[in-house]
């Protein structure tokens, strides 16, 4: 009975999810239409309807640590990667407008495409590192100029199991190149509602916490890998004493 009411809530909560954002993606178009500025609409109303979709839902999202991301400046939010519902919670609420990176292949799906274009999200080609980077450090300094933070999930992938895995060490070069502060962020409970290697929701497992750390700094004239691994581990200390809160 209760593998019936998985499958139930799983049409639900995708039927949800996809009319919903294509309602959003129209709604932002019409808005959008004739000003500059089109990524901060696509921005703001896609945060406004994946709010109202985890309501929808019926999930208990806390936010902790508000008041630790800056309002006046442009930063890296690192976070960790438990689900595909990572993307959406970082949509709906992180109060700042701002891009993350995707694998070029999702900006050639018609609609889900052009959505990512006009929201400025960042594609890059996967297994290309030195392309990748060059794309990343170009896209930051775009974003600066137009007032948006970047969201960056350095594990690279999903977790297995909801711990948190290694980070990759490119991201930590990436970071001082820039000159950006870090803002740690940490998810937990979205692998618990929607696991990696289910195709089922579970809705017994509707709690959420997403908390966000103190913004670090660092010597951004040092880009040895004494200092990248060094940082790499910094951050991911940082997003692990989150996730323990």
């Amino acid at each position: 009975m209760f593998k019936l009411y998985q499958i139930i809530f799983t049409i639900y909560s995708w039927t949800l999810f996809v009319s919903l954002w294509m309602f959003s993606t129209f709604t932002a178009l019409i808005l959008s239409f004739d000003t500059k500025n089109k990524e901060r609409v696509f921005n703001t109303i896609e945060r406004f309807f994946s709010r109202i979709v985890f309501r929808l839902l019926g999930m208990k999202v806390e936010i902790h640590g508000l008041e630790n991301i800056p309002r006046n400046e442009t930063v890296i939010f690192t976070s960790n990667h438990q689900s595909m519902l990572d993307i959406k919670l970082s949509l709906a609420y992180i109060p700042i407008n701002f891009s993350f990176i995707s694998k070029d292949s999702v900006f050639h799906i018609p609609i889900l495409g052009a959505y990512m274009k006009s929201s400025g999200h960042i594609p890059i080609q996967r297994g290309e590192d030195r392309k990748a980077y060059a794309t990343l450090l170009k896209a930051i300094k775009q974003l600066t100029a137009k007032g948006k933070s970047l969201v960056v999930f350095p594990e690279g992938t999903r977790s297995e199991d909801g711990r948190l895995g290694e980070f990759k060490r490119g991201i930590s070069l990436i970071i001082l190149k820039s000159g950006k502060r870090v803002v740690p962020m940490a998810i937990y409970g979205s692998n618990q509602f929607m696991p990696k290697h289910s195709l089922l929701s579970h809705p017994g497992k509707r709690f959420i916490r997403i908390s966000f750390g103190k913004a670090l700094d660092f010597d951004y004239s040092r880009t040895d890998r004494e200092y990248t691994i060094y940082v790499t581990d910094k951050i991911k200390s940082a997003v692990s004493n989150l996730l323990q809160l």
